[in-house]
């Protein structure tokens, strides 16, 4: 009994005196969450073979995937942030042709690396942040929707389905965002981030026997995320 007592006392000691988990050099933290792109767009007027046609821009709807972070820290308050998702589905839209017409979707994925400042202490339970980077958005696995081949055989004459592609970007990044630590050692995190990314894109929706459509799109999208992290 006096031995299960003393490795009890000691294995009680060895928790209680065990160091927190801090944002420290060394260190890496992963995150992971539900991650919505929210864009705010800002279109030219769509042109078709060169001709501008007045009144008309492109919309992009919302899109929400799992988000996934990896951080290194180089050294206290100074961390390097890998942010990687699974692919982000977009609805696009044309305006300015009476009823907005369903263009089609695209998918994309938005590898960002940025530089992070973590101003609080090291092992402050509670550490709000911020980060500045580069962003490279690839697209990808672009379709056309049938009632815009529709609309573009009955209005325009075109013989046969059309093709949309758009253009990767790469721009500057910067973010915002809080860890609330909890569990043992306070490994594990509750977190909430925002990313703004500067993505500018050319659209091009190739029209068999009309020409090509094209329109020049800045996205720059809030990307928001909450969820859970772990610091090793």
């Amino acid at each position: 009994m006096k031995r299960i007592c003393a490795c009890a006392a000691v294995t009680l000691s060895a928790v209680l005196s065990a160091p927190l988990y801090a944002y420290e050099a060394g260190s890496f933290i992963v995150r992971g969450g539900a991650a919505t792109v929210s864009p705010d767009v800002s279109s030219s007027a769509l042109s078709l073979s060169g001709s501008e046609l007045t009144g008309t821009g492109a919309a992009v709807d919302d899109g929400t995937a799992l988000g996934l972070t990896g951080v290194y820290m180089l050294r206290d308050h100074w961390g390097l942030e890998l942010v990687a998702a699974s692919p982000f589905s977009h609805d696009i839209q044309v305006e300015g042709l009476g009823e907005p017409l369903d263009l089609g979707e695209t998918k994309h994925l938005p590898p960002t690396l940025l530089v992070q400042w973590y101003p609080l202490q090291p092992n402050s339970a509670v550490q709000p942040y911020v980060g500045l980077g580069v962003n490279y958005t690839a697209f990808f696995d672009e379709k056309v929707d049938r009632n815009a081949n529709d609309f573009f055989s009955s209005a325009l004459g075109a013989n046969d389905s059309a093709e949309l592609s758009l253009k990767n970007s790469f721009g500057l990044a910067a973010e915002a965002g809080v860890d609330f630590a909890f569990g043992p050692n306070q490994r594990w995190l509750f977190n909430a981030s925002v990313w703004w990314m500067d993505i500018d894109t050319e659209a091009k929706v190739k029209v068999p026997g009309v020409g090509t459509i094209m329109a020049d799109v800045e996205l720059d999208p809030l990307v928001y995320m909450a969820g859970l992290g772990y610091r090793f």
